[in-house]
Order: C-alpha cells, then sequence, then structure tokens
C-alpha cells in the first residue's frame, strides 16, 4: 500500500479538519492511537483495513474517501498492480473504483477473506446497501441477524444500514459493490 499513504495522509488530514476534530478527538472516538493517526497524517506507516475502517466510521466517510485519490478520470482503467490491497487480519480489500452521482455514490471493491475470517462491519449511512458477488470460496454476508451463504457465483444484496458480517472457513474472493445515498442536510 505504499503508493496510496501519501493519499490516505492528504484525505485523513482533510476529513479530520473539516470535522474540527484533533488528533486526539479522533483517537478517542476511533480506537486508533493518536500517535498512528499522526504518522498516518504525516505519510509514514502502513495502516490496516480495520483501522482504515474505523477512522472512517467516525469521520462518517467510505473506505474510498480515505484512499483514493480526489480526482478520478471520467475512463478509469484499474490495472491488477495499479492499486494495493489494504491488508487486515480478516480480509484485505483494494478499491477498484467510486462513482459518483447526483443522489448517491457507488464503490465496487475486490475482498479477499482470510481462512476464518469473521468481519463484523458496523452500520453505515441510513440507506447504503451492499452487493456481493462471490469469485472463489464460500462468503457468509448479509445483516447480522439474517447471514446468507454464498458460493462461487453466487449474489445477494442487503441493507447495510445495519450491523452486516463477512465471514468465510476458508479463503474466498469476492466483489462488493456498495452503493452510499447523499447525505442529506439533516445529517
Amino acid at each position: 500500500m505504499p503508493d496510496c499513504v501519501a493519499v490516505v495522509a492528504a484525505n485523513l488530514r482533510r476529513l479530520r479538519e473539516e470535522r474540527a476534530l484533533t488528533l486526539g478527538g479522533l483517537a478517542e472516538r476511533s480506537g486508533v492511537a493518536k500517535g498512528t493517526i499522526s504518522a498516518l497524517e504525516r505519510g509514514h506507516g502502513n495502516p490496516t483495513i480495520e483501522t482504515l475502517f474505523a477512522l472512517a466510521y467516525v469521520l462518517d466517510v467510505t473506505l474510498a474517501d480515505l484512499v483514493e485519490e480526489p480526482e478520478v478520470p471520467e475512463t478509469a482503467v484499474v490495472r491488477a498492480a495499479g492499486r494495493a490491497m489494504i491488508p487486515g487480519s480478516p480480509l484485505d480489500g483494494r478499491l477498484l473504483r467510486r462513482s459518483r452521482h447526483p443522489e448517491t455514490t457507488v464503490e465496487v471493491y475486490e475482498l479477499l477473506l482470510h481462512p476464518g475470517a469473521d468481519h463484523r462491519a458496523k452500520a453505515h449511512r441510513p440507506g447504503t446497501r451492499e452487493c456481493m458477488y462471490v469469485i472463489e470460496g464460500e462468503v457468509e454476508t448479509g445483516v447480522h441477524d439474517e447471514p446468507v451463504r454464498l458460493g462461487p457465483g453466487d449474489f445477494a444484496s442487503f441493507p447495510a444500514d445495519a450491523p452486516h458480517d463477512y465471514r468465510s472457513s476458508g479463503a474466498a474472493r469476492a466483489l462488493l459493490i456498495m452503493t452510499v445515498p447523499k447525505r442529506s442536510p439533516a445529517q
């Protein structure tokens, strides 16, 4: 992920400052050490996907808001070596594309679930939905109390504005498509 550390640094600082959060305030709310956040904002370190998810949740943004450069060309090609996987304990993830529309944003991720993965995601912004297409292996996913098991070629769509899970007993690979509605003025 070294090629996107500078992007994470700039985005993290900008988003934190836009919300008038101090390093200590963001650290306290996210559970990420103040020193780690400071290092990330200076372009040092190699954040895990869990660290970035924790920061994104507190900043009320998606993972893409932290890892993607602000300007994306109209025609985008993502080469296999062009964007590194963001490592994590239960899963690794790579943002493939984010497309902004007047009422929603669509983000496409490649996920590699490690054997024994058990990732419990917090609820996203109201109205957010996720769709998962399994390429290899088996994945159990969906709303926390109603997971479904998917195999290669299977697809599921579920509300992601409630706690939801990604589990895998063995290694698995999937595409995750997330649709995030535009934030209303009251949010």
